[in-house]
């Protein structure tokens, strides 16, 4: 056998003018359907998709070069997902059921603001805060069944006497 000259075939390979090494890329599996997850771009950024599509239509936004699922809120009533709108200069998120549930909350730092539950004196739900022409008030969230609303003073329900 002939003795090597020049060491391992790794040193040859690392001492080429073209080669060199990247460090090893992670791999994402879905978890619907266990495809692997792919980096997109779309009209709002960069995000992750399932190869599977549209067979899978996985998605994850995309943090730091990870997928990471977006929160879901859900609506207080009927529990289906919030989506989040833009209105003018006014921001809130409102109920996917729609017009079945005319539930909206208003967004506080890109997420639905805590509510804390002020009940309804007329139907026994309770209220959510709204922003209208003149201003913040409260309203009951069986709008348009109730229609029991109340003034806004420092963040909360100003009760009528």
């Amino acid at each position: 056998m002939n003795k090597k000259s020049s060491g391992t075939w790794e040193n040859e390979f690392v001492n080429q003018d073209s080669a060199y090494v990247e460090k090893a890329s992670v791999r994402y599996r879905c978890p619907k359907c266990q495809s692997f997850l792919q980096k997109r771009k779309g009209k709002k950024g960069e995000f992750w998709g399932c190869s599977s599509f549209p067979a899978c239509d996985y998605t994850a936004s995309d943090e730091e070069g990870k997928p990471v699922r977006q929160k879901r809120y859900l609506c207080p009533d009927c529990q289906s997902p919030l989506k989040k709108h833009t209105y003018k200069d006014n921001v809130f998120w409102g109920c996917t059921n729609y017009p079945d549930c005319k539930v909206t909350i208003e967004d506080e730092a890109g997420v639905p603001t805590p509510q804390k539950k002020y009940p309804c004196r007329k139907c026994g739900h309770y209220l959510v805060k709204k922003k209208g022409p003149k201003g913040y008030f409260w309203g009951c969230i069986k709008y348009p069944k109730c229609r029991h609303t109340l003034d806004d003073f420092d963040g909360k329900p100003k009760l009528k006497k």
